[in-house]
């Protein structure tokens, strides 16, 4: 059997993996499943680019992340740890516990918020921008091949597109998450299968 015919059977056998009209072109979820193996396959050259990128100065990937959104958010008064767990979509728990990691090192600086003295606000240190510049040049180099857009329309757009996906993904995890949100006769099958 050829390629077309098995992905054709495929969809056949096991329904599509969507229900609104607007995800499925000719009835079909087949754009849909193309565009979920895209964006896994971006999820994990980003994070291999990430990972490069913090190896070179000697930081894992995610600490790589804080370290650049510290840079970017920090301002003249320092970011606090629950905006950049926010601007990273991750848990204040973990932004700590990596910033503490990164405080060690003196990659970067804390120290309480003048109004609010229960806030914490993070800035890059001396030792994290002597650590930072020299890769910046190939920063550079890397996000010019990896957003390879022909014009700022199309760049605009794709920052559009996923900001809306950002979003909607939010409760889409939430509901695959809770077995309540499940489809009938889900939970039950996990209940038998468990067991």
């Amino acid at each position: 059997m050829d390629r077309e015919k098995h992905r054709s059977c495929a969809t056949t056998v096991l329904g599509p993996t969507a229900s609104r009209a607007v995800l499925l072109p000719g009835k079909s979820d087949r754009v849909l499943r193309k565009l979920i193996a895209d964006l896994f396959t971006v999820a994990g050259r980003m994070a291999a680019v990430r990972q490069h990128l913090g190896a070179r100065v000697g930081l894992s990937g995610p600490q790589f992340s804080i370290m650049m959104a510290v840079a970017e958010l920090q301002g003249a008064a320092g970011v606090s740890v629950g905006t950049l767990a926010r601007h990273l979509h991750v848990a204040s728990a973990f932004v700590t516990a990596e910033t503490g990691k990164l405080i060690r090192k003196g990659y970067i600086e804390k120290h309480a918020d003048a109004a609010d003295r229960r806030v914490a606000r993070l800035r890059i240190g001396r030792e994290g921008q002597a650590a930072l510049r020299p890769a910046m040049p190939l920063v550079r180099e890397v996000n010019d091949l990896f957003w390879g857009f022909e014009s700022r329309a199309r760049f605009a757009a794709a920052c559009g597109a996923i900001a809306r996906i950002v979003d909607t993904s939010e409760r889409a995890v939430a509901v695959a998450a809770d077995p309540k949100g499940a489809p009938a006769g889900l939970e039950e099958r996990g209940r038998r299968a468990a067991s």
